[in-house]
């Protein structure tokens, strides 16, 4: 089993009034930003042989030629992407899924593991992070892509957010074994995106990145009777940044969008990669003190 990350640029360079932007990868400096890649990707190497990034050209520049991560294959077509809203940066990571010809575990860049988990996915059809049941923000978000878009993915259709119980993934791990229900969702997110472009500044397009990515997900495996398995066995997990309890008690560290605002977090990312890393740490220093980066 391979891990696959994937970098879209154009969402990290470019500022956003949305609240859920990604400018600086969402971090409070781009300091944070590339000490939070290097950490991710060096510490799956420690238990992954193949460990593999999709990226577009300024990604491959930045992450590849000058910060020098030990990816053991870069596929440069995020380019593509550009036409598309830097506010729905979860695309990248869609774009990524589609493209993967063998099972993979597809791992956001702000996800820290020390450990492998190749053991609980060889065999696992589709494998996610965590449930997300019942969520608010859920209700809120999907009840304002339904009043503005025209296009609905069937799947999705007869739900009522203002009365039914949602359920979706958090996407901080994504793959699996099934690659045919992985392709066939990973169409029906791009169609729901595309059919409803032209109607994109009548929602917050931050928060419809869980919609298209997660909820969507949930809904087509559920239809087609295939089972998700998760990393945490408990539902809306968010007790996923206890760096003090790294490696002895956590082994999974996920600083999902309201951590990358915690000075506290951002230092504990910094202060992993020196303690773990030192090489990249003081790398990646010496870069931005030069303004290189």
């Amino acid at each position: 089993m391979k891990i696959v990350q994937s970098f879209w640029s154009k969402p990290m360079r470019t500022q956003s009034s949305d609240i859920e932007g990604r400018f600086s990868g969402g971090w409070l400096d781009k300091k944070y930003l590339y000490m939070s890649w290097a950490l991710s990707c060096l510490q799956f190497r420690k238990y992954y042989d193949n460990v593999e990034l999709v990226t577009d050209a300024y990604g491959k520049e930045i992450l590849i030629d000058v910060l020098k991560l030990p990816y053991t294959k870069v596929t440069v077509v995020l380019d593509e992407l550009d036409k598309y809203p830097q506010d729905l940066w979860a695309l990248g990571k869609i774009y990524a899924y589609s493209i993967q010809k063998e099972p993979f575990i597809h791992a956001d860049g702000d996800v820290f593991m020390w450990e492998s988990i190749e053991d609980k996915v060889k065999n696992t059809p589709l494998y996610v992070q965590s449930l997300e049941i019942d969520m608010p923000v859920y209700h809120t978000h999907f009840a304002e892509v339904k009043n503005a878009f025209e296009y609905i993915p069937e799947v999705l259709k007869d739900l009522k957010p203002n009365e039914d119980s949602l359920s979706a993934i958090n996407a901080g791990l994504f793959g699996g074994n099934d690659l045919d229900f992985i392709q066939e969702y990973t169409k029906a997110a791009f169609k729901f995106v595309d059919e409803n472009l032209h109607h994109m500044d009548k929602i917050t397009k931050g928060p419809f990145n869980m919609i298209y990515e997660q909820l969507l997900y949930f809904y087509m495996a559920q239809q087609k009777g295939i089972q998700i398995q998760s990393y945490f066995d408990k539902p809306n997990n968010f007790d996923l940044v206890q760096f003090s309890s790294v490696p002895s008690k956590m082994k999974y560290i996920h600083a999902i969008g309201i951590f990358k605002k915690s000075l506290e977090v951002n230092e504990n990312v910094a202060n992993r990669l020196l303690t773990e890393h030192p090489e990249a740490y003081f790398r990646i220093d010496g870069l931005l003190k030069k303004l290189a980066i």
